[in-house]
């Protein structure tokens, strides 16, 4: 054999690996940005675009009731004002029919898709938000029974939510963005 034929058949045998090589790894580099991309894809749609979508809705609701009912004191429960009877069955009515439906919604997402959040640690603002849900089942139980000694849960709603939602939506729709191209 000759050296000219040994050298044309390493650097053939060279290239072939080389490009096998390239094109392994760029595969694999394919593969973790579509998986990435597929996750936030879920992420948006599954859990913080509907997130999103019911916090902001639920923070439109109490602005506009808010808006209507009770203006003229700083909080709907002001101590030094208290609501009237009417004004209490208006606040369990929107209670029942817009806050705690929204809630029930948002609390079965976090339950649903959970594994969809994008922290390691599950953030503040869910947990607040499933217990202020959870604190409010007795308290609607005992209107049911006509009892209406009591008007709010032992947890606030926790106003943070929205801002949660928003910030995390806006990050994934940015991560997205740069990953589509």
């Amino acid at each position: 054999m000759d050296d000219k034929f040994i050298i044309t058949s390493i650097i053939t045998v060279s290239l072939a690996i080389s490009g096998y090589l390239a094109k392994y790894f760029n595969d694999i580099r394919l593969a973790k940005r579509k998986d990435k991309l597929d996750r936030i894809n879920r992420q948006l749609k599954e859990f913080y675009g509907p997130l999103f979508s019911l916090t902001a809705s639920s923070n439109a609701s109490w602005i506009e009731f808010r808006k209507k009912n009770r203006t003229h004191v700083k909080g709907y429960f002001d101590q030094s004002e208290p609501p009237t009877k009417k004004e209490l069955e208006l606040w369990r009515t929107w209670i029942c029919t817009v806050f705690q439906p929204i809630n029930n919604e948002i609390y079965h997402l976090i339950l649903k898709n959970g594994d969809l959040i994008i922290e390691n640690n599950f953030p503040k603002p869910l947990s607040d938000l499933c217990a202020h849900f959870e604190s409010y089942k007795p308290i609607i139980s005992q209107w049911s029974r006509n009892d209406f000694s009591e008007h709010l849960s032992l947890l606030n709603y926790p106003t943070s939510i929205l801002e949660y939602a928003e910030k995390s939506y806006n990050k994934l729709k940015q991560e997205q963005n740069k990953l589509i191209g």
